[in-house]
């Protein structure tokens, strides 16, 4: 359910965390976004997670609210 190997290969590092927002319990969200995609950051208390909408490396929109907001159109 990746939109390209990058991005894959940036979850399987811990780079990002691909998932449900309520099993995040290391660290705080830092956007209210609605998507399965964080960038995973360190910080003084854990990590902070910051949700996007496009992939940071082929620009498509791998997020699932999303893309079917955008499929209604």
């Amino acid at each position: 359910m990746f939109c390209c190997d990058l991005l894959a290969e940036a979850v399987q590092r811990g780079a990002f965390y691909y998932g449900a927002a309520h099993r995040i319990d290391d660290g705080r969200i830092a956007n209210d976004l609605q998507t399965e995609y964080y960038i995973r950051a360190a910080s003084s208390r854990g990590y902070e997670y910051l949700g996007i909408n496009y992939c940071p490396f082929c620009g498509r929109a791998p997020s699932l609210g999303l893309w079917q907001a955008e499929k209604k159109k």
